[in-house]
This record gives C-alpha cells, sequence and structure tokens, in this order.
C-alpha cells in the first residue's frame, strides 16, 4: 500500500506556473540568549553571573538564584541549560522558576538572539 501511494504521488505532474506554489525556505538555526552564565553548585545550577543590563537582569534575576526550571523543564546540568536557552526562539520570553533565599519564584526573561560575531 505504501508503495501505491509513493508511485500515486511520483506520477502527478507538477503544478503549472500560473498556480499559486509556496517555496519551503530551509530550516535556520539562531542560537539565543538571556544573559547569564551558569555554574554548577551544592545548590544545583546557580548564576554566577550576568550581562549587566541584559535580559535576565532586567527581568529581575539575580546572582547566586538557583536554576529549577527552564520553559518547564526540570535543569539538572550547566550543558542541559544552555542547551535550553541555545535552542530558544529569539524574540520569545523564557519562563524560569528559580530557587532564591529559599523561595520559589518564576520570571519571565526575554530571549535574544546570541553574538556570534567573531571576536579577536
Amino acid at each position: 500500500m505504501l508503495c501505491a501511494l509513493a508511485v500515486a504521488c511520483a506520477s502527478q505532474e507538477p503544478p503549472s506556473g500560473s498556480e499559486s506554489v509556496e517555496k519551503s525556505t530551509p530550516d535556520s538555526v539562531v542560537p539565543a540568549t538571556i544573559g547569564v552564565f551558569v555554574a554548577m553548585a551544592s545548590a544545583g545550577i546557580v548564576v554566577a553571573a550576568m550581562e549587566d543590563d541584559g535580559p535576565a537582569a532586567q527581568a529581575g534575576m539575580r546572582v547566586g538564584d538557583v536554576v529549577q526550571r527552564y520553559n518547564g523543564v526540570s535543569v539538572l546540568e550547566t550543558r542541559q541549560f544552555y542547551r535550553l536557552v541555545l535552542d530558544s526562539v529569539p524574540g520569545s520570553r523564557a519562563e524560569l522558576e528559580l530557587l532564591r533565599d529559599g523561595a520559589a519564584i518564576r520570571v519571565l526573561v526575554p530571549v535574544r538572539e546570541a553574538d556570534t560575531a567573531p571576536r579577536g
């Protein structure tokens, strides 16, 4: 049955020039950032440093906050955290669940495009 479907699709004529055809564009990957640097600590994944006036700072995050979840995903290691951030869509907002001074808090952090320009 699958072969019959493949043959039927292959034998169809392509649309003529008068018909509207959407051109598919290749997927592009745009790395993202929220402007924080994290480190592994006994408490978990801790915000070790932040960009001054970056997205996380503007959203109210602080150095010392412990990241528990990123967009609902439990964060267990630094590499995983950075992958979640990099895979976010620039222009969106990330919801982070943090532990600060023993209290659980949530912040919405704007995600921006990461600067990937060569330095030197």
